[in-house]
């Protein structure tokens, strides 16, 4: 019975030494496989250790070998979203321009206001400076006294201000002279003040 023990112990010790030799084997092939990287194999494990728990913190997760139409693929979808990045570009600058014109449109018909309402405040000027120097000539033209009983009627004082100032210092004396002192007083006080 202990030759059948022996022989069964060395039976057990074969076979536990060919499948130990039959792991290492398979082991040697599995680790030169993935080295080697052979047919995907190295990626493949790799990416299955990763996703393990505990061993996987070891390990990180490798993208696997892309064909040549998944790659082309990519590049479009890549040129595809910065072709779409580009036009949001474009119709952002183009909503601005589009604002810009706008508001420049606006500006451009305010400065036309303002210059329709300068060029008619410059004719309205015009025609009374001719006014003005028309009636300055008339005054001129008028004995002082006559001048004076008119200048008098008229209730703007600084029309008749505007008057004395444009005639000659002469006939302005004679008509200041002629004209009531308080009158001519209070004229010559908005004169000096002006």
């Amino acid at each position: 019975m202990a030759k059948k023990e022996r022989e069964g112990s060395k039976k057990t010790r074969k076979i536990r030494l060919v499948t130990a030799v039959a792991i290492a084997i398979i082991i040697l092939l599995l680790g030169l496989g993935i080295a080697f990287n052979f047919a995907d194999l190295g990626v493949k494990v790799n990416n299955t250790l990763a996703s393990l728990p505990g061993v996987g913190s070891f390990f990180k997760p490798v993208e696997e070998a892309k064909s040549p139409e998944q790659l082309q693929r990519e590049e479009l979808e890549k040129a595809k979203r910065l072709m779409e990045q580009e036009r949001a570009n474009l119709d952002e600058l183009a909503s601005s321009l589009a604002s810009w014109e706008l508001q420049l449109k606006a500006k451009e018909e305010d400065l036309e206001k303002q210059k329709e309402a300068v060029e008619d405040l410059q004719q309205r000027l015009e025609a009374r400076a001719r006014s003005v120097e028309e009636l300055v000539t008339y005054y001129e033209n008028m004995d002082a006294a006559d001048a004076v009983e008119i200048l008098s009627n008229i209730s703007d004082n600084q029309l008749v201000i505007t008057i004395l100032r444009n005639m000659k210092e002469r006939k302005c004396s004679e008509i200041l002279a002629a004209m009531d002192p308080k009158k001519a007083a209070r004229l010559m006080e908005i004169m000096s003040a002006q």
